[in-house]
């Protein structure tokens, strides 16, 4: 599959607005698209008329203004069309001549420049935006495991200070693209339906939560509830804050401080609405890639199991994400006993209806429907519950379809009674990689407890929540996976006997009695340190101070640089030096991959790997 791209001086005269559009567009594919060949000259045409098309493929060209077109193009446009590949026509002109592409694909819808302009502002210049949308059409056809045009935004807030934007938000956002879902439960939750069992249905397919801030949300427990489960489900988060309103009471946080931050009038600014929504939506299309980009951890991990001859992992060439996995079973399966061959389709987002029926639709028509035991949708919102019309097919989550795997593969979890210290806290940055270090401390928490070590942290008040839902999931026993210590000063925001049920809670008479406490009162594993503030006084870093410690205890540390933060200044001081025997022994490789790697899932098994080989 490869997208082929002409330039506009192929087919046009007044060229500027084109090749504003055409800029705009590569800036994205050149970010996302690997197999991609922009055309500009009638050299490069026919060198794709010697060459074969394929029914994957994407051909792209404006449209000309006046309906002429030079033989060359034509050729190219027939040679793609005989192909059956997909060809889509771009018009920047309104006139019936430049909005009805040529022969043979005259019937095929163009993608209208000047009308989707008129739709917005048409005084103002919305070239960037109506090109990213274009954009990213193609995006979702190349990389549709990953991105859809069909997205769907979810809009938390508290109805009593927050219902007017959203409704302004909402309206503008569907202006911009007619592909966008914007869920509001005011507008629609149907009268006499239960609220909450529709806002949680939407909320479990939505690909953004779109957070607005006001001063009341931070008081609201429906919206607590919305982030946590966006966070745990690695459902994008994106914070707007309105008027500079407070978050200091905020039970949990998805990130340090807002991404974006507006003033209520501006929402009223038709103009400025307009640039609002821009903003809001290249972010979210941000925020979607970045966590798509996940897949390939769970592909990598997968690919080292395939190296370690745990399993066998085989490429399907006519289809993008997808493998067939098989294994050789030493102890009982969890899905079915003497299951020995699988399907996987990969997806990177949360996979909808219309992709389960076309992968159902599809998949029944090959042969690898019947030379499978079982076909999964993988993702990390997959339920193996959900019924999806087929007993072969089932939806399933990376996590919960890895740990089969390896238990398939003879691995046994059993009760370590050994501890690794998690410290973690927002480095300042750009707000948008905060969101790297939650997902790493959602990988990390995970993989400690799920193989049978207690986790030790910090009460940090975001971290808490998350860590607490991780282990209702994962964990047997979660007074002995989980382990918090906390400032007395804080404990009277909180039950107390609702923490003592959610982990062994060790409180301290101030913070350096809770780090000593923490780190050296009793034997442990190693310290890992995510993140951390960087201060102009070293010696009040958190980071330092929790290092200096665990080398006291003899405890050896892992900096992971790769979340930003102290964490990462430390390891890259280290790396300079080219030398960590002070932190820890282990190899250069190890200590360097914790800087420079973002799959926070192989590093953490690296880690965990270190601890088994010392025993």
């Amino acid at each position: 599959m490869k997208v082929i791209f002409c330039t506009p001086e192929l087919t046009m005269k007044e060229i500027k607005n084109a090749i504003e559009f055409f800029d705009k567009c590569k800036e994205i594919l050149d970010v996302y698209v690997a197999n991609k060949l922009y055309v500009s000259t009638p050299f490069q045409i026919n060198q794709l008329l010697t060459e074969e098309a394929d029914e994957n493929d994407i051909l792209v060209f404006f449209t000309s203004e006046n309906g002429e077109y030079t033989s060359l193009i034509l050729k190219l446009i027939c040679k793609y069309n005989d192909a059956k590949s997909r060809i889509w026509a771009v018009a920047m002109q309104n006139n019936p001549e430049c909005r009805k592409p040529p022969e043979p694909v005259s019937e095929k819808q163009s993608y209208d420049v000047s009308c989707r302009n008129e739709n917005r502002n048409p005084l103002k210049n919305n070239m960037r935006a109506i090109a990213q949308v274009f954009a990213r059409k193609i995006i979702a056809q190349t990389l549709s495991p990953l991105y859809q045009d069909e997205v769907l935004y979810f809009i938390s807030h508290r109805r009593s200070d927050g219902e007017h934007i959203a409704a302004k938000l909402a309206d503008e956002l569907k202006l911009l693209t007619r592909e966008r879902n914007v869920y509001r439960d005011v507008v629609h939750v149907e009268v006499g339906n239960d609220a909450q069992e529709d806002i949680n249905k939407n909320l479990e397919l939505s690909d953004v939560l779109i957070f607005l801030q006001t001063e009341e949300a931070q008081y609201s427990s429906y919206i607590i509830k919305e982030l946590c489960y966006a966070l745990v489900y690695n459902i994008p988060i994106l914070w707007i804050q309105i008027d500079n309103a407070s978050y200091s009471q905020m039970k949990i946080r998805p990130g340090e401080r807002p991404l974006l931050s507006y003033k209520r009038e501006e929402f009223d600014n038709n103009e400025r609405l307009v640039e609002i929504v821009d903003e809001i939506e290249e972010k979210c299309f941000q925020l979607i890639m970045n966590s798509s980009n996940q897949v390939y951890t769970y592909i990598e991990y997968l690919n080292n199991m395939c190296n370690e001859n745990k399993i066998k992992l085989v490429g399907d060439k006519r289809s993008t994400l997808a493998y067939e996995v098989e294994y050789k079973e030493k102890t009982r399966d969890l899905y079915a006993s003497g299951i020995r061959k699988h399907y996987i389709q990969c997806f990177g987002r949360n996979p909808k209806q219309n992709d389960i029926q076309k992968f159902i639709n599809r998949i029944k028509k090959e042969e690898i429907y019947q030379r499978n035991d079982r076909l999964f949708l993988l993702s990390n919102h997959g339920c193996r519950e959900k019924q999806v019309g087929d007993a072969k097919i089932i939806e399933e989550n990376y996590d919960d379809y890895i740990m089969n795997l390896e238990n398939a593969s003879g691995r046994k979890v059993v009760r370590r009674d050994k501890r690794i210290i998690l410290s973690g806290a927002f480095p300042d940055c750009d707000e948008i990689y905060n969101n790297s270090l939650l997902e790493a401390l959602l990988v990390y928490s995970k993989e400690i407890i799920k193989n049978g070590y207690t986790l030790v942290f910090g009460a940090h008040p975001t971290f808490q929540k998350l860590i607490f839902d991780i282990g209702s999931l994962y964990a047997s026993d979660v007074k002995y996976s989980i382990e918090m210590h906390m400032d007395k000063a804080y404990i009277k925001d909180y039950d107390l006997d609702e923490l003592e049920e959610k982990c062994t809670l060790v409180l301290a008479d101030g913070l350096p009695e809770m780090r000593e406490n923490m780190i050296c009162k009793e034997k442990s594993e190693m310290l890992i340190c995510l993140g951390g503030k960087i201060k102009k006084d070293k010696s009040q870093q958190g980071v330092d101070i929790e290092v200096e410690l665990a080398k006291s205890a003899g405890i050896p540390v892992a900096l992971v640089g790769t979340v930003g933060g102290r964490s990462s200044e430390f390891a890259f001081e280290k790396i300079t030096e080219g030398d960590w025997s002070d932190l820890n022994l282990w190899d250069r490789s190890l200590n360097e991959g914790l800087f420079y790697n973002v799959n926070h899932r192989l590093m953490i098994k690296r880690l965990l790997d270190v601890i088994e080989e010392s025993e």
